[in-house]
Order: C-alpha cells, then sequence, then structure tokens
C-alpha cells in the first residue's frame, strides 16, 4: 500500500472538506457563533419613548432570525442626549457582534459639532440600520405659478414660504434655500402646519417646508405640490427630486446635515472590529425582522413608523456630516438656534402679590385696582427677587412684582419682584 506523505494527506483532507461543503464565507463560518451566545441590546435612553420602544422591538425580533437564536438583554444607557451610550460602544462593548445599540439620530452632528462629552469616533462603529426614518419636503400651493423645483430656483418673483419660526425645520429649509441664492422670503410666526396650510389656501403665502408624514393629508385634501424632499426617499413622492440637485455644493453639506435626523431616525450600530461573517448576519436579521409581519403588526398597534435604511445608505450621510466644512457647521448652528423673544411690544403691570397657585405656575398682582394673571413657566419665565435670579416658588403673597407679559393670563417673559 502507498504511504502517505504529510503533505499528501493533508491535500486529501482538504480537497474532501471543500466537496462536503465543510470550508465557506465568514458568513458560514460565523453561522454556529450565537448558539448558546447573550446580546446586549443598548437603548440610549431610559425605558419609554421611541428609542426604548424600537430597541425593544427588534430586541423580541431579531434572534428569530440569526442562526442559534441568541438571547437578548435590553440595557437603558441614558445620559447626555445619547452621547454616553455611543462612548460605551466605542470604548468599552465587546467588539465580537454581542452588542447592539439604538444610538441617537444626531450622533453625527454632536462629534462634527464637538459637543461636550464625545469620546466617539463613528466612522470606527458598524452601521447595522436604521428601524425608521421620515421625508421632510418643499411643498407649493395649487393656486400659485410654481409647480417643480426648477421654476423655484429660477423665480424672478419671490416666494413667500410660511414658518414658525428659526429653530423649526420649516424655517431652516426656505433659509437653506435662500442661503443659496433661491428668491424666497420666509413670513415666521405660523403655530403649526395647519396654519401655514391655511395661509397657503388663502394665497397669503406660496408654500412651506413639513415632513411628509404630516402633509399626507393635505397634498390630498388641499392639491399641495411636492417639488423637493430631503431625508429618507419615498415611494410616494417618484419622481419629486432630491433638494440637493439644485442646490451648491455648500447647500449640499447643509442639506445633508438638515436630512441626516431624518434618513437614519432610529439608527443601530454595533461595535468596530466586529468579523465580517458575524456583522453580515446582524445586518441580514436586522432587515429581516424589520419586514416581519410579528413586528410589524406591533409597530402598527403603537402607531409607530417601521422603515428599513441600509447600513451603506447611513454611512454615506453620516461621511458627509463629518466632512462637512466649518462654514456649513456655522450655518447649521444659527439655523438650529431658538429664536430670542421680541418683548418690546409686551405690556408691563407692577402691582403686589395677591394670589399664587400650582406652585408658582399662577401668579395674581393688583394693577389699578384689578387682579391679573400672569403664567410663569419654570424654564422659559425670567424670575428675579431683589434683581437676582430665583425660582418661581419664591415669590410670596404680599411682595411687589412687575409682570412683562403679551397680556393678562398669558405666560410672562419676565417676572421682577421685590
Amino acid at each position: 500500500m502507498r504511504k502517505l506523505t504529510g503533505f499528501t494527506a493533508l491535500t486529501g483532507l482538504l480537497a474532501g472538506t471543500v466537496a462536503l461543503g465543510v470550508i465557506d464565507t465568514p458568513t458560514t463560518l460565523a453561522q454556529g457563533f450565537y448558539k448558546g451566545k447573550t446580546v446586549k441590546m443598548i437603548i440610549r435612553s431610559a425605558p419609554g419613548g421611541g428609542y426604548d420602544f424600537y430597541g425593544r422591538l427588534l430586541a423580541r425580533h431579531m434572534p428569530k432570525y440569526i442562526p442559534g437564536k441568541p438571547k437578548f438583554v435590553v440595557i437603558n444607557m441614558p445620559g447626555a442626549g445619547g452621547i454616553v451610550a455611543a462612548n460605551y460602544m466605542a470604548n468599552r462593548a465587546k467588539k465580537n457582534g454581542t452588542e447592539i445599540a439604538i444610538l441617537t439620530r444626531e450622533l453625527a452632528l454632536a462629534q462634527r459639532t464637538k459637543a461636550v462629552g464625545v469620546k466617539y469616533d463613528l466612522s470606527k462603529l458598524n452601521a447595522i440600520g436604521s428601524a425608521a426614518s421620515s421625508t421632510f419636503m418643499i411643498v407649493m400651493g395649487k393656486n400659485q405659478p410654481i409647480k417643480t423645483y426648477k421654476q423655484l430656483k429660477a423665480a424672478k418673483k419671490t416666494i413667500r414660504f410660511a414658518a414658525t419660526g428659526p429653530g423649526s425645520g420649516s424655517y431652516q429649509y426656505p433659509a437653506l434655500l435662500k442661503q443659496d441664492g433661491f428668491n424666497v422670503k420666509i413670513i415666521s410666526g405660523f403655530s403649526g402646519g395647519q396654519n401655514r396650510f391655511l395661509a397657503i389656501e388663502r394665497g397669503d403665502v406660496h408654500g412651506t417646508a413639513n415632513s411628509y408624514e404630516s402633509t399626507r393629508k393635505a397634498i390630498q385634501e388641499l392639491g399641495l405640490i411636492p417639488v423637493a424632499y430631503n431625508g429618507a426617499p419615498n415611494a410616494a413622492l417618484k419622481g419629486v427630486p432630491h433638494m440637493g440637485s439644485l442646490l451648491s455644493k455648500q447647500g449640499q453639506q447643509l442639506a445633508a446635515l438638515l436630512g441626516a435626523p431624518l434618513a437614519a431616525g432610529r439608527p443601530f450600530f454595533t461595535t468596530g472590529g466586529v468579523p465580517s461573517g458575524r456583522l453580515k448576519i446582524l445586518r441580514s436579521a436586522f432587515k429581516s425582522a424589520l419586514h416581519d409581519k410579528d413586528l410589524l403588526k406591533e409597530a402598527k398597534r403603537a402607531k409607530r413608523n417601521v422603515a428599513w435604511t441600509a447600513p451603506a445608505l447611513m454611512e454615506r450621510i453620516n461621511g458627509e456630516i463629518l466632512g462637512a466644512s466649518d462654514k456649513v457647521i456655522a450655518l447649521y448652528k444659527s439655523g438650529a438656534k431658538k429664536p430670542k423673544k421680541d418683548i418690546s411690544k409686551f405690556l408691563r403691570h407692577t402691582g403686589k402679590v395677591t394670589k399664587i397657585k400650582r406652585g408658582g405656575r399662577r401668579i395674581w398682582i393688583s394693577h389699578k385696582g384689578a387682579d391679573v394673571m400672569a403664567k410663569v413657566s419654570g424654564s422659559r419665565t425670567k424670575v428675579t427677587l431683589n434683581g437676582k435670579k430665583v425660582k418661581r416658588k419664591k415669590i410670596k403673597v404680599g411682595m411687589t412684582c412687575k409682570f412683562t407679559y403679551p397680556k393678562p393670563g398669558k405666560e410672562a417673559a419676565m417676572v421682577d419682584c421685590k
């Protein structure tokens, strides 16, 4: 009998295993990894709320699509607007595919704007996908001349946009168009989408910016015309161009900043260093779970949107944000600022405090022979006592106070007492 050399024997063994299909791709080699394992689902917020809902939803349904059906445990890790959980994933979590996290949608923005406490590098985390997305639109009224995005860009006549105020999407989007050279004027002060839609219907303004989810009914009933969108593509908006298509490079970067929270509204990540086979399994299980009929039923009962966003799209958007210029970041910060309240036309009434209710939330003073009341917010009303800022509960009956407010019964901008 012919004696086999070590090399010949090894060659024969390898040939046999290949024939039997034992040697395969990294994904095949990872098939048995999760059996008997426990996977942590880190949630960037406290129990309750959107992030917690989606994190627990995926923790319930992902295991059935992972070979070995590992056990999932949920760990809430709130803090610093989601930065605590992101720092944990980047620096402390196991890098073997047994830890997943739903992180804040503003993850890239926080890193790029150098938010306090950021100790992660998003480019070193692996995106798994997003469980929900949204779309923001520029919409125009049916009875005005602008019907397309190209017409809006070329408009010689000033196009009026209804908005609530700086810091809102309805303001930031037309502000972006204006900064990029579009002939638009922003009319702010409208409270809510319905009032803006009615202003379009009356002809007071030509258009507005709003989310598709909140505008869908107005499109059907009022004939509003979507001319551009930002954020996640939506099948209902087929043929409507992305707003970046007619913007400058700087405008495209700012649109990416505004659109990032929309396209990846509930982003899931795992750590860097996860073997490619395991990463592929996690991404596949995530996508399959989001199409699971039982998951979709749960989401429908909770009135929650479910929409899968691919990891590649998340990474592209985050890359654009991280690469944005300092000028674009400054523009974003200016647009995101809350508007300062103009109190120049507010009333100023002075008198002795006659009554206090609800822990200082309602205060009455005697002014010109009549009691007048002001609502006092714990965060928006500046309350001072003898020139020093204090909490509203420090105000007592008998003190003399001056209200600065729109009118009696409304919320005061300032309450100065002594």
